[in-house]
This record gives structure tokens, sequence and C-alpha cells, in this order.
């Protein structure tokens, strides 16, 4: 079932086509990650989702009715944190929330329940202004969450924080999702950063989804592109020989280059391209993580000068 969709999703900044025709499907109880390059389209499309832009074309579906249809009791539902949090800096942390609830109309307790939940319970009377940037980034999580939404919508949430913040983050993030039972769809530009939190995955890039499903197909994806890079002493006799074997492989940049192999298949080309009297001086791979398969996907140029 989902939570979130929409059809041939499209958008214009003047004579510019910033979003193509995209279809995102949120699966409902998942931890969404929306991936692209830094001006791919991610925020603009997050600010489609929560009316903050007017939609030009397509259809924008939240928990099976159409925005458009009842926009306010939908965003009711949803809580979001689009770019920098906002918030007055010269309160406190609970000041903030306290403007909020009463906005909001929900119980004072949730106050509490919120600084607790991300961490921010004991920082008294210190301003807003004065905490750090993870800090400020909970806060700001802390004010999607005070209405209780179903669905939190997150743009960037670990920009800009060291390695223990990300990790922290990573961990509230688990948390609102396994234990509050709560759909997130969290925007990124860096695969690496969220492959360890994401369930699914949908890449976008110059304005199109280049990829969309569960994290374990793009894996699947990513063995399915596996190389065995080999360099040795005659690459065009290297490479007949290894098609004597059954092996398809192409010479690149003074290299040949063919499907990865386990193990033991390593071991017994080697042994018989150094039988045939061709000296192999290395045996390597393409980088094996899915960082370079998401490069390879948004800009093929980058993916080889990286591997």
């Amino acid at each position: 079932m989902s939570c979130l969709q929409t059809r041939q999703l499209v958008h214009r900044y003047r004579d510019d086509l910033v979003l193509d025709g995209i279809d995102l499907d949120v699966p409902a109880g998942s931890i969404y990650g929306f991936l692209g390059p830094n001006g791919a389209g991610k925020t603009t499309t997050l600010r489609l989702l929560l009316g903050l832009l007017a939609c030009e074309g397509g259809e924008i579906r939240v928990f099976g009715r159409r925005l458009q249809d009842d926009r306010r009791g939908l965003l009711r539902r949803i809580g979001s944190m689009i770019e920098t949090p906002s918030f007055y800096e010269h309160l406190t942390a609970r000041e903030n929330l306290l403007l909020l609830q009463r906005i909001h109309r929900c119980p004072k307790a949730r106050i509490d329940e919120v600084l607790e939940l991300v961490g921010l319970a004991g920082t008294g009377r210190k301003r807003a202004g004065m905490f750090s940037l993870g800090m400020k980034q909970r806060l700001g999580i802390a004010i999607a969450l005070l209405h209780g939404p179903e669905l939190l919508i997150l743009d960037e949430p670990t920009n800009g924080l060291d390695p223990n913040g990300i990790v922290e983050m990573r961990a509230l993030l688990r948390h609102l999702n396994r234990e509050r039972a709560m759909t997130l769809l969290v925007s990124s530009h860096l695969l690496a950063e969220v492959e360890r939190l994401v369930t699914h995955v949908g890449i976008l890039h110059r304005g199109r989804l280049l990829f969309q499903g569960p994290i374990d197909a793009l894996r699947a994806r990513q063995c399915a592109t596996r190389l065995l890079v080999l360099r040795t002493d005659d690459d065009v006799a290297a490479q007949a020989r290894l098609a004597q074997a059954g092996h398809v492989a192409r010479i690149e940049e003074r290299r040949l280059v063919l499907p990865a192999l386990d193990d033991a298949g390593v071991v017994a080309i080697v042994r018989d391209l150094v039988g045939a009297g061709i000296g192999v001086r290395e045996v390597g791979g393409s980088r094996d993580d899915l960082e370079s398969l998401f490069l390879d996907m948004v800009d093929p140029a980058i993916a080889r000068e990286a591997a």
C-alpha cells in the first residue's frame, strides 16, 4: 500500500523544465531515500508534495487522496523539514515548541515528549541560536513531529553534520520508523550516507527518475554490474585466450574488463593466462559499492574517473 504517490509530476522555472514526469511511489511504513545530485530537482519535488509550490502538471496523492482535494486535512498528517530548520533563535527549544503547540492545538505533553525523543530534553534555558548544527537539526525534527504526523518528509537532514551526528540522526530516524510506525521520505545527494538507513530508493537526475524500488533491488543491480579488471603484458593475446575459455572481455585504457567471477574463477583464468605465457600484472575490480553505481547512473563519465 502506498503512502504517497505522484503521477507524471511536471514543474518548470520560467522556461527550464525542472521535473519531467516524475512517478514517485512511497510505500507505507518505509524509509524512502530520495536521492540525486544537487540541482536534480529533489527540493522542488518536496515543495510540490507539501503544497509550497503550485502543481503545474500531474497528480499528487497522499494516503490515497488527491492533495488538491483535501490539502489542509492531508497536511495535518505530514511533518516536514525543508532545507534549514525554521525557528526563533532567541527562544529556547521548549518556547519554540510552545508557540507551535498553540497553533497545532495539540496537548502540551507533546512538547516534553518530542524533546525527549530527539535528545533535547536537557537543553533548559539555552537559546536555540546557541545550539550546535546537530542540535538545530534535531529541533527542526522536533517541530516536524510535534503534531504527531504519520508521514515525515526531510530534506537533507544530515547536511553539515559530523560523522557522529550522522550516526545519531540515522538512529533517530530508524527509531521513528520502527518504534513509531512512521513513514519517512528522506532526500540526500549521497547514497553512501543513507544506504544503511533506507528500505526503498528513488534516484532523480535532471528531473527524471532513473531508478525506484527496494534497496535490495538496487543491490542486485549492483551485483549484476560488477566487473573484473586485468592488466597483462599482452592484452590482445589475453583477450583471445579468454575468449577460447568462454569469457567475453573488452580492452579499455590498457586493461581487460570482463564480468566479475568468483574467487575460483579468477584463479582459473589467471592460471590459464600465465600457463599460456601471458604475464598478469594486476587483478582487481571496479569499485564495489552502491555509491559507484549511483554515480554510474547519474554521470557515467564521473563514475569511470572514480573507478
